[in-house]
């Protein structure tokens, strides 16, 4: 709220009561010009403006019209003592703007702000924002649902609760709680269509044969990989899961696919290679199995100079050498998503993705592959030292017991324990890197208090407070309250009252004199507040100590 008057006691009382009276937590500016109020309207954005209509140079009529252009949501009130026809047609002209007689007094200028408060609050959730929010969920849907995709075929592993939450909230066409088949095609070309350039035209072509022979039975995500594959993600319709077995409903699946080669032939005279997997797959396990039918279908040969379809089968349990490798190798190139989870702080998604790539590496151990093992753990290991000697925090690891920390420089001492090793590790970086947090929060505050307690006398609005503390206004505000338990501005008020009745107590400055010193530009503003927070005026208070304290004067 910003509160503009050309005359400082109205401001000053008003303040005071907005600040100490009203009951209402808000953010309070003071300007005794319209000037002075447009520099504040330049610096940060204003939810309600009380302001004068009759003031020197620009009016307050003048000033409503700017602070609409700037903040065309902002609540005005406009204060006069004049119930002047003219100035109250003109503002009613505006939206959100009231009209009000000074005589009235705080009690309706109060009221009128609850209400100001009431509408804003109210037009945060109103249909339309509502209806707009949503008509954008739905454009972004398929750029989310997308980029959820992807990650869930990177390996980034969900929880069960979390993975069905996300589907739901992005209306993400398959069932989470559902296993999943992978179906991979790979296009080929030959003669004009060799140079590429309706590549991605092409594959939403093979998209729409699918969507025409398949789709009826079949829920389906469909994305184009990295290397130009083209995958598949389906579920049988849920209507239809218990027409047939998993064989019978594999070799109509091919039936189908027979009609897509036929029709994509017809469309674009390319040969398209389909790999089905014969079986279904946890959501877990789609990241290695995509990994595996990538590997080959690379080798499906065309027939005849014809497109292909073939049923990959590989990967009953317990999981071959191959694909207990390759399982391993896809799990190196997560690193660099790991190293950003533990830089920005996700404790659960890095936590998540850990234990993936510990997972992989025991199944390798499993399958007798331990260098497979040691290719996650190595460089896993160097991802950890590194954020460890980056944030200089080698005498933390001395919570470590010796034979551990050489099996986290060394993971071939141990394989087998080298994964709980590491978890230790990161729960190490996770909290120190808290305790960083706390301490520069504590830092931030108690040198915020130090730059209030050495500029009494100058401007601590929250807007300064925050350009000092290179914070948002509205977080440092919160922030100060959560860490030190009361508001900014209460603080700011008692610091203040605590330096003046040192001064009152221990110097010899005139009242007015330490009214400036202590914050206050209008003393009788400050003989006010002092009374109302110490139960005396400020002569009193002197007065009262005087004989306590020998060698001080009390000049008034």
């Amino acid at each position: 709220m910003l509160i503009v008057d050309d005359e400082p006691f109205i401001v000053s009382g008003l303040y005071e009561f907005m600040m100490l009276g009203s009951g209402l937590e808000l953010d309070v500016y003071k300007a005794y010009s319209a000037d002075e109020a447009i520099d504040w309207l330049q610096r940060t954005k204003m939810d309600i403006v009380i302001t004068d209509i009759q003031m020197p140079g620009m009016s307050g009529l003048q000033l409503l019209t700017l602070i609409k252009e700037r903040w065309p949501h902002c609540k005005v009130i406009l204060l006069t003592g004049y119930n002047a026809f003219e100035y109250v047609y003109e503002a009613i002209r505006h939206d959100g703007v009231r009209y009000l007689l000074k005589t009235e007094g705080h009690d309706a200028i109060l009221e009128l702000v609850r209400a100001a408060i009431s509408e804003i609050e109210e037009a945060r959730q109103t249909a339309d924002l509502i209806e707009t929010a949503n008509r954008q969920m739905q454009l972004a849907l398929p750029v989310l649902q997308k980029d959820m995709l992807y990650g869930l075929l990177r390996g980034e592993r969900l929880p069960a609760e979390r993975r069905s939450r996300r589907f739901r909230q992005l209306n993400f066409p398959l069932q989470a709680e559902r296993d999943v088949r992978l179906m991979l095609a790979r296009l080929e070309y030959s003669g004009e269509a060799a140079d590429g350039d309706n590549r991605d035209e092409n594959a939403f072509r093979v998209n729409l044969a699918i969507n025409r022979y398949i789709g009826v039975k079949y829920e389906k995500a469909f994305l184009i990989g990295e290397d130009g594959t083209l995958v598949w993600l389906l579920q049988r319709a849920a209507s239809l899961e218990e027409d047939m077995n998993g064989d019978s409903e594999s070799y109509q699946l091919k039936g189908n696919l027979e009609l897509v080669l036929e029709m994509c032939e017809e469309m674009t005279g390319m040969s398209v290679h389909f790999l089905l997997d014969d079986r279904r797959v946890a959501w877990d396990e789609a990241a290695d199995r995509l990994a595996a039918l990538r590997k080959e279908i690379f080798s499906l040969p065309a027939v005849g100079g014809k497109g292909s379809i073939a049923g990959y089968t590989n990967g009953s349990s317990p999981m071959p050498k191959a694909q207990a490798h390759d399982a391993a190798l896809l799990q190196v190139k997560k690193l660099d998503l790991l190293g950003s989870y533990l830089e920005t702080g996700q404790k659960r998604e890095f936590s998540d993705l850990l234990e993936e790539m510990r997972h992989s590496a025991e199944r390798a151990i499993a399958a007798d592959l331990p260098q497979a093992a040691l290719g996650i753990y190595y460089p896993l290991s160097l991802m950890l030292f590194a954020h460890v000697h980056g944030w200089k925090m080698e005498e933390q690891l001395h919570a470590l017991q010796e034979p551990d920390l050489r099996i986290a420089y060394n993971p071939a001492l141990a394989p087998d324990r080298a994964g709980e090793v590491f978890s230790r590790i990161a729960e190490l970086l996770f909290e120190w890197r808290r305790n960083e947090q706390d301490n520069r929060v504590n830092s931030v505050i108690l040198s915020l208090q130090s730059y209030v307690r050495d500029h009494l006398e100058q401007d601590l609005s929250l807007v300064r407070l925050a350009e000092v503390s290179r914070l948002n206004p509205s977080y440092l505000s919160r922030l100060f309250k959560k860490v030190t338990g009361i508001n900014l501005n209460a603080y700011i008020q008692e610091t203040r009252l605590g330096k003046a009745a040192e001064l009152l107590r221990e110097s010899e400055y005139k009242i007015y004199e330490i009214s400036k010193m202590s914050g206050y530009d209008y003393p009788p503003y400050f003989t006010k507040i002092f009374r109302k927070s110490l139960g005396m005026s400020p002569q009193q208070y002197r007065d009262f100590h005087a004989g306590n304290l020998p060698g001080t004067g009390a000049r008034a």
